[in-house]
């Protein structure tokens, strides 16, 4: 188990994080502060809505014989 301390940069609080945790240089998180303080760091994700991924709808009933009284 890793500790860090917090320290001062300009006017913000910073913690510097393991390299052996294997994030990269300009890497994005999402930062939340739940129940007990604790703060999460969540790795940024792409939008799937932005045309770079295929997003095509499969029908998975394809093929399917309904009974009668279905």
């Amino acid at each position: 188990m890793n500790f860090v301390k917090t320290r001062k940069v300009g006017n913000s609080i910073t913690v510097t994080l393991p390299k052996d945790l294997g994030i990269t240089t300009g890497q994005e998180f999402l930062i939340e502060k739940g129940k007990n303080d604790v703060i999460m760091l969540v790795p940024k994700i792409s939008n799937p809505f932005n045309g770079n991924d295929n997003l095509t709808m499969t029908d998975d009933f394809e093929g399917v014989i309904l009974l009668e009284h279905e």
